[in-house]
């Protein structure tokens, strides 16, 4: 929230605005006897939400420490919380990055411990939007409505140059079921994290830093790490043990320092002014996501923000610039710029908009002086595979918080594997930074090309960044010169976003071959391949029918965190793809296939698609030959017509068949017709462990629990 909320009342069956909140009025904790009710409210508390302020007040937000501030609650800690001093997982770091990499192991079943240095999650500010990719994940943890449902969708851009209008589009749309940018405050964001960690009976560890840490070699070592924590507030320490250690410090982490990574990149001199407020202004697009530009004094961009708030990046003057450079030549990120005034930062916004106006109309919710920095750490995994960095721990620059959910998504799931001893992480763990720090790359590339353009600056390199090799970034080197010209823009424009739309999206990835993801098989007979979606790329979600009375999306049926999703493209069930479909069934789902060796349904989710209606599947579905099918596979039904349904959105021949690997992450493995389970179970074991190895104790452990996914 911007701010506080005023009191309001749902007596009509509809939210209108109330003297009072029943919650604050204490007959409604007591019986007409006057007997008290076991439930107390919590306590809470109304803070300045900007060390900075304007002309019109002081913005006010409130915040509830029992609920959100973990062991630094003021009512004490629970009793129930006894964390042990022996973990899988130890998590250096409460911001985005850190509570989703919590999110995903705690619906894995693997015991972590989160720390942070902050007393209480963040207040306000920082991060913008969700994109659809962010949520399509989240809503496979459960939990993408609170963040769909919180703030405005960004759906159009307008472009402006020097007062004239370039564009007022419609935003680059995909075929996801979230259809823009969800806004939604950082401070949100976390707050629905603690919140579903406390239902897990999860607190963040407040006020607690990792002084230092070592990993020792003995290979016989089942908890290798061991981490020196401090609380910074009674000066206690502590040993962890642990399998993994997550650095989520943010820019500044202790833990990539200790590592000796260097931070790839470049800090520029380009200083934003950043105000969430209420704005007066004759500029017709303000609820629209807007890029405001001028040849003489810089660039702005505009964000709608949630309660009627805009939020309102203005690049400093020059003169101030030279100011800051000197100042803060070598901080990164937010600077205490404490010279610099609400009132200087809107005047110079009114440069860069005329001849259109703005003003304050509300108190500032937020406000800020960030240097802008184009960083990726040049490894987001130690050799020994034992301490993973993410989050801004691993890049600054753009998109951090849609960053922070692909780190979590990606590490996640292949930690957790790991750390229950169900997958081998020399197979596994590598392909962490090998995806995302590629991907990040690009971002940071592709977000500081679109900076130079905003900013007017052709001087400026883009980050130098390292790729798979020690070959550097070549990504967004192939754009058109700009040349000032009205015409020179919109050709830069149409190129950039030609080739970034689904980069800003979160759903184009570079291509990478790994054991995870291999390279797309070529027969020298064969025409045509099981799917048309590549591997490594996002499986796409097509709509669907559950049954008679249900429909919604493929994803619907493939949640959880660490589950592989065996999806099963069967036709109708009828003709030659019967046999295939009907092998794939008792020797891939059979007593000795992969199903049976690498777990089960705990480790796999099997979705069968068929192409005939939900009155049809007793008769289709009967029959030996598909009885291992029928135990284990939900049932969709792609009764879309054939320009629409999931089978054309995958490229599925019908008389074929198909079988789909789908990563926990949503993302395609690898594909296969049906009768070649073999390349199937070979492809799972290059990097899990089966069940045999499990019981012998392979990769260090003998935990041979099949935990399935808390949903």
């Amino acid at each position: 929230m911007a701010t506080i909320v005023p009191p309001q009342t749902w007596k009509n069956g509809y939210v209108t605005p109330s003297e009072t909140a029943t919650w604050q009025i204490d007959d409604f904790t007591s019986t007409e006897h006057g007997e008290q009710s076991h439930y107390t409210t919590p306590p809470f508390k109304d803070s300045l939400s900007s060390t900075v302020h304007n002309s019109l007040g002081l913005n006010l937000v409130r915040s509830w420490p029992t609920l959100y501030n973990g062991t630094e609650s003021p009512h004490g800690i629970s009793d129930w919380w006894k964390p042990a001093g022996r973990v899988d997982v130890l998590i250096c770091g409460a911001g985005p990055f850190g509570l989703e990499m919590a999110l995903s192991l705690v619906r894995q079943g693997v015991t972590f411990r989160i720390i942070d240095k902050a007393e209480a999650p963040l207040l306000s500010g920082r991060a913008d939007a969700i994109q659809p990719k962010s949520l399509e994940i989240l809503h496979s943890w459960g939990l993408a409505q609170e963040f769909h449902d919180e703030g405005p969708i960004l759906n159009h851009t307008a472009m402006f140059r020097n007062g004239e209008k370039m564009f007022h589009y419609p935003s680059n749309s995909s075929d996801s079921r979230y259809r823009g940018l969800s806004i939604i405050s950082q401070g949100q964001i976390e707050r629905i994290y603690i919140r579903d960690l406390l239902r897990h009976q999860i607190l963040v560890e407040r006020c607690s830093v990792v002084e230092n840490f070592e990993v020792k070699s003995d290979s016989s070592e089942s908890h290798p790490v061991r981490a020196r924590v401090k609380n910074t507030k009674t000066g206690e320490e502590e040993t962890i043990e642990a399998k993994y250690l997550v650095g989520a410090e943010g820019a500044a982490s202790g833990l990539r320092k200790q590592l000796g990574v260097p931070f790839d990149g470049t800090t520029t001199d380009i200083y934003w002014g950043i105000m969430d407020c209420k704005f007066e202004t004759d500029y017709p697009y303000i609820t629209a996501f807007g890029i405001i530009m001028s040849t003489e004094h810089g660039g702005c961009i505009v964000v709608p923000r949630e309660d009627g708030y805009t939020r309102l990046y203005t690049q400093l003057s020059a003169g101030r610039v030279q100011e800051l450079a000197e100042e803060h030549r070598e901080s990164i990120g937010r600077v205490d710029a404490h010279s610099i005034t609400a009132e200087e930062v809107l005047e110079q916004t009114n440069k860069i908009f005329a001849p259109y106006k703005m003003s304050f109309a509300s108190p500032l919710s937020w406000f800020a002086v960030w240097k802008i920095s184009e960083r990726v750490a040049r490894s987001f995994s130690s050799p020994d595979l034992r301490v993973h960095l993410g989050g801004d721990a691993a890049v600054l620059g753009a998109f951090g918080l849609n960053s922070s959910i692909y780190d979590a998504s990606n590490l996640g799931w292949k930690l957790g594997l790991c750390a229950r001893g169900l997958a081998m992480p020399s197979s596994i763990l590598p392909t962490y930074d090998l995806e995302r720090r590629l991907f990040a790359n690009r971002v940071i590339r592709a977000s500081g090309a679109y900076l130079r353009f905003m900013c007017g600056i052709t001087d400026l390199p883009l980050a130098q960044l390292r790729g798979s090799g020690d070959d550097l970034e070549s990504y967004m080197d192939d754009l058109p010169a700009r040349d000032g010209t009205r015409k020179g823009d919109m050709k830069w424009t149409g190129a950039y976003f030609a080739h970034n739309s689904m980069l800003l999206l979160g759903f184009d990835v570079p291509d990478t071959v790994s054991k995870l993801c291999p390279a797309v098989r070529v027969d020298g007979g064969e025409k045509q391949r099981p799917i048309a979606v590549g591997n490594g790329k996002r499986a796409p979600n097509p709509r669907v029918c559950f049954g008679e009375g249900a429909t919604g999306y493929l994803y619907d049926k493939m949640t959880g965190a660490a589950r592989f999703h065996i999806v099963v493209f069967g036709s109708d069930l009828q003709g030659p793809v019967r046999e295939r479909i009907a092998h794939f069934s008792r020797h891939a789902l059979g007593p000795k296939g992969f199903l049976a060796r690498f777990g089960g349904a705990s480790m796999f989710n099997v979705v069968l698609v068929v192409k005939f209606l939900p009155y049809e599947k007793e008769k289709l579905l009967e029959g030996d030959d598909l009885s291992a099918l029928r135990e284990h596979a939900t049932v969709v039904y792609d009764d879309r017509s054939p320009d629409e349904d999931a089978g054309y959105w995958y490229g599925i021949n019908h008389a074929r068949g198909a079988v789909v690997a789908v990563r926990p992450d949503l993302w395609v493995g690898t594909s296969c017709w049906p009768e070649e389970g073999d390349y199937l179970r070979a492809y799972l074991e290059g990097f899990l462990v089966g069940r045999k190895e499990q019981v012998n104790g392979v990769n260090g452990t003998n935990d041979t629990n099949d935990m399935n996914d808390i949903n």
